[in-house]
């Protein structure tokens, strides 16, 4: 990820555990659809903002390592989440939503969980629940 963040000139955010989180900020996002020269449509209804161009740009990041693509939409305790895996170069699997789709990907990334916790909470990924303003 770091690399990515080098590449892209965006920021990273360091997790416990040695884990990189970087937001999809529609920055980031209208850079990387228009350097692709592909359609601008979603490859899953799930998630709103896997577009082919950011699905490609995945599945090139993924070749230095497995990374997850993770949306989640809450207001007021109530929302939803979705993601997918991907991994040397490709899409580990189908994308996913529902309760417990992002403790299920980051377990699959390798986070631990704490006593009491869940992976979300070992991350302390509760620190980060707005997307910062461009």
């Amino acid at each position: 990820m770091r690399q990515i963040t080098k590449r892209w000139c965006c920021q990273a955010v360091e997790l416990p555990q040695d884990f990189v989180m970087v937001y999809l900020t529609d920055q980031l996002f209208d850079r990387i659809t228009g350097l692709r020269g592909v359609p601008d449509r979603e490859i899953s209804g799930e998630l709103t903002y896997l577009t082919e161009a950011i699905h490609q740009f995945l599945q090139e990041s993924s070749r230095q390592g497995r990374l997850a693509y993770i949306e989640t939409d809450y207001a007021g305790g109530y929302g939803s989440q979705a993601g997918v895996l991907y991994e040397n170069g490709r899409m580990a699997a189908a994308p996913r939503s529902g309760e417990g789709t992002v403790n299920q990907l980051l377990h699959q990334l390798g986070a631990s969980c704490g006593r009491g916790q869940d992976e979300f909470d070992s991350l302390e990924l509760h620190k980060y629940r707005h997307m910062p303003v461009e």
